[in-house]
């Protein structure tokens, strides 16, 4: 026993002593093969070879070829199954049965369920479901209960489609070219009519009501009194975006001639003077215009973001007892990276992307986008790096920021917590 543990301890010794030599002579023959007048920097050999090659190589073009990779399958996956492309591609193999009366009724919802989807997709989509004839008015049979036999899931789809449709000016044009519009001020104004689709409908009024021609028509249609009494049946159905056109709306009637609105009841006058007139005094504030801008396109978001991040920047400051030229530096620095970064990918990547994805009416154009959306950010990890050391605290920055900005939305009860889910509910509980 003792010999076979010496003899043990006598081969363990021999292997490690000829791994050491192995070692000692692969670092001498490397070093011989390194060129004349070459140095290591940070990994990457300076004087040239091989190794510098195969460095560049292995660190910049392979990461960034994997990345076209993925974006080109990315773009390829999401460009042939864009919802709004395929309909309007495919318009006539909707159209159709939509526009039967004798189509069967889960054939007809799933029609309609997909033109809901792709209709806010594209723009040419909702312009050409204006353009094809009859069918405005055969979704607004569906949606008002004309047409008999229609499942309620139906009804409202076709209601949801004709929203989308009156979001675009063009669009819209036709609407009030066809007189179509008075049909939604009729249905809106109906107390009998379902809630959910009053609601949906009122927003579509909201929709035309923002073309310019579009205002003495309403005016003269009743749409002023048709909204106001939607607003005031139910709390579930209150908007700030219908209250914010019932307002201007008044205010660009009550510029008319006197004698164009002769011909309305006394009561829809009454509501047109009402609201003019709390138009005329909330101009009166101070920076009425400003606050209106703000809340509607969203800058109010990067306003409580940079203030999340200068409190954020100033009470880590005051915890870790930092000076003052760091408390300053913290406080500015966080509160520039928090307003800036929603700005660069909310209001811009973001804002840019769903323009161009609306505007984009092939395969091949989407395919398009969504590669050069999917390759434009592979720097985003670079970026990430930069913030990370420009700004150490602008994620806690952030969450302070969109904090304030939810609490805001709660207590102003703004549109955007706001959902359709009790309506249908309660549409449904009835049936």
């Amino acid at each position: 026993m003792l010999q076979r543990g010496c003899a043990a301890r006598a081969g363990t010794r021999t292997m490690r002593a000829f791994r050491m030599r192995a070692a000692s002579t692969i670092t001498k023959a490397g070093e011989a093969s390194k060129p004349e007048g070459s140095a290591a920097f940070g990994g990457i050999h300076l004087g040239g070879g091989e190794a510098s090659e195969g460095s560049f190589f292995y660190r910049h073009l392979v990461p960034f070829g994997m990345w076209t990779a993925v974006s080109l399958n990315v773009a390829a996956f999401f460009s042939s199954g864009d919802e709004g492309v395929q309909i309007l591609l495919h318009l006539a193999d909707f159209a159709e049965p939509i526009l039967a009366p004798g189509t069967p009724k889960d054939r007809l919802t799933e029609r309609l369920e997909r033109v809901a989807r792709g209709a806010p997709l594209n723009d040419s989509l909702k312009l050409a479901l204006a353009e094809t004839p009859n069918l405005i008015p055969r979704l607004l049979d569906i949606a008002d209960g004309t047409a008999p036999d229609v499942p309620l899931t139906a009804r409202n789809h076709a209601a949801k489609i004709i929203e989308y449709v009156c979001a675009s000016p063009d669009a819209a044009r036709l609407v009030l070219e066809r007189e179509e519009y008075l049909r939604l001020v009729r249905i809106v104004a109906d107390p009998h009519a379902s809630l959910y689709r009053r609601k949906i409908l009122g927003s579509a009024l909201c929709n035309l009501a923002a073309v310019p021609e579009a205002v003495p028509r309403l005016g003269a249609a009743g749409a002023i009194g048709a909204l106001h009494d939607l607003q005031e049946s139910s709390a579930s159905v209150r908007r700030q975006k219908v209250k914010i056109t019932l307002q201007r709306l008044a205010s660009s009637l009550s510029t008319q001639p006197e004698g164009s609105l002769a011909s309305l009841p006394e009561r829809e006058r009454g509501l047109i003077r009402d609201y003019a007139e709390a138009e005329a005094e909330a101009a009166k504030q101070p920076l009425h215009a400003l606050r209106s801008t703000l809340i509607e396109s969203g800058v109010l978001l990067y306003l409580h973001t940079a203030a999340g991040g200068a409190a954020w920047g100033f009470f880590e400051s005051l915890r870790e007892g930092v000076g003052r030229a760091a408390l300053v530096q913290n406080v500015v620095r966080t509160s520039l990276v928090t307003c800036f970064v929603p700005i660069l990918l909310v209001g811009g990547v973001v804002s840019a992307y769903n323009r161009f994805n609306k505007a984009t009416d092939s395969v091949e154009h989407k395919f398009g986008l969504y590669f050069a959306a999917a390759l434009a950010m592979y720097p985003s990890g670079r970026l990430l790096q930069w913030v990370e050391s420009f700004a150490p605290l602008w994620l806690g920055g952030h969450i302070v920021g969109f904090g304030s900005f939810l609490s805001w939305t709660l207590y102003t009860e703004s549109d955007l917590l706001k959902n359709d889910r009790d309506l249908q509910l309660a549409e449904r509980s009835k049936r």
